[in-house]
């Protein structure tokens, strides 16, 4: 585990990565690597580097060792020792929120990454991080839609010293984490045809920009060909079709029970109906792996796995951000990818995205009187 100097070194000389990458034969994106921590050079590339210095490799580069520090945890996820977490700075706590393995999402390696030591009293671990003086503040942007691990990939490769964090989650726990204070940004669906509600709000009762994130369809996911020869929801009364559903809380879920009470079809009576999973990619998964015949999810997972998508309504996303975040530093970056030409582009070519909005701002805030004035 080494601590380098790279980055100091190199502003003091006034250079830029590229600068030092082409002085040292390697790309930008090593350098970027190197300044980071995430990449450790060779001997060669080192002696090159203290060369361009004018220093030893000792003075750059030096061993460190893990570093002890408590940190509140307010995420709804337990956590055990071992397991790997990054941690945000909300509120003048630093929230540590398990790093899943989950498609759509990297894995946060040394130094953005760190390890739970000790449980202690109350809502506190003890973590161990790569022995940095301070630890990489994450954002924490929460919702359903595979979409936003690519806002996450986006703003984090734009941004390296204010990463994005995609957490897979559902309406209702989205709102919940942000309503306690555990997140910065949650992600909200509801149909375009539909207001938004307390009851979808779950609760945040602070003012929050509301920032349109994209529209889609939202609908049943089937193999290709439609081998059962699926419909509606009708077809699943009987319990020959094998649903995979979503958990209580979910848009999907809320739609499914809406089309199953108005065809009359009892939930008892429906293969799988309490076999749930966290968002839509998980549901086309199951369908692409024949665990499953049918699911409620967005037109652009059935795209991206080669499903076929039958239409139920239209449906838009929004980033909920309460006020007291929108000065952040971190934020702010990921306001920036989102409003990008590369992002907009990116994400209309990511499933059947309608990007027309994406990045507005909503006129007022939303459950507040104060007029919206970024």
């Amino acid at each position: 585990m080494l601590e380098n100097q790279v980055r100091e070194l190199r502003r003091r000389c006034h250079m830029s990565q590229t600068q030092l990458a082409s002085l040292v034969n390697v790309s930008r994106q090593t350098i970027q690597s190197i300044e980071s921590g995430s990449v450790i050079p060779s001997t060669l590339i080192s002696l090159r580097l203290a060369r361009v210095f004018g220093v030893s490799v000792e003075e750059i580069f030096r061993e460190q060792h893990d570093v002890p520090s408590k940190v509140a945890f307010l995420g709804d996820e337990e956590l055990e020792l071992g397991d790997r977490v990054i941690v945000a700075q909300i509120d003048g706590k630093q929230v540590a929120h398990r790093a899943a393995f989950q498609l759509g999402q990297h894995i946060p390696t040394a130094p953005q990454a760190n390890i739970v030591t000790q449980r202690l009293d109350g809502d506190q671990v003890e973590l161990a991080h790569f022995g940095r003086d301070e630890m990489m503040a994450w954002t924490i942007l929460c919702g359903c839609d595979p979409s936003l691990g690519l806002l996450a990939s986006h703003a984090s490769n734009a941004h390296v010293s204010s990463p994005v964090y995609w957490i897979n989650a559902d309406n209702g726990k989205a709102a919940r984490l942000l309503s306690k204070g555990s997140i910065q940004i949650a992600a909200i669906h509801q149909p375009s045809s539909t207001p938004v509600s307390t009851q979808t709000c779950n609760g945040i009762s602070e003012p929050c920009y509301r920032i349109h994130l994209a529209s889609w369809e939202l609908g049943w996911v089937v193999k290709r060909g439609n081998p059962c020869g699926f419909s509606d929801a009708f077809d699943l009364a009987g319990g020959k079709i094998r649903l995979v559903n979503r958990p209580v809380g979910a848009g999907a879920r809320t739609l499914l029970d809406e089309r199953l009470s108005a065809f009359g079809v009892m939930p008892d009576t429906v293969a799988q109906y309490s076999w749930t999973v966290a968002g839509h990619t998980q549901v086309a998964m199951a369908i692409e792996a024949g665990v499953a015949d049918v699911g409620i999810a967005i037109a652009g997972v059935a795209t991206a796995m080669h499903l076929d998508f039958i239409p139920i309504q239209e449906e838009q996303c929004e980033l909920w951000l309460p006020k007291r975040h929108f000065q952040q530093s971190g934020v702010q970056r990921m306001l920036d990818s989102l409003s990008s030409d590369v992002f907009r582009w990116d994400l209309a070519r990511f499933g059947p995205y309608n990007t027309k909005h994406t990045g507005s701002f909503d006129e007022r805030y939303s459950l507040g009187k104060a007029p919206l004035n970024p």
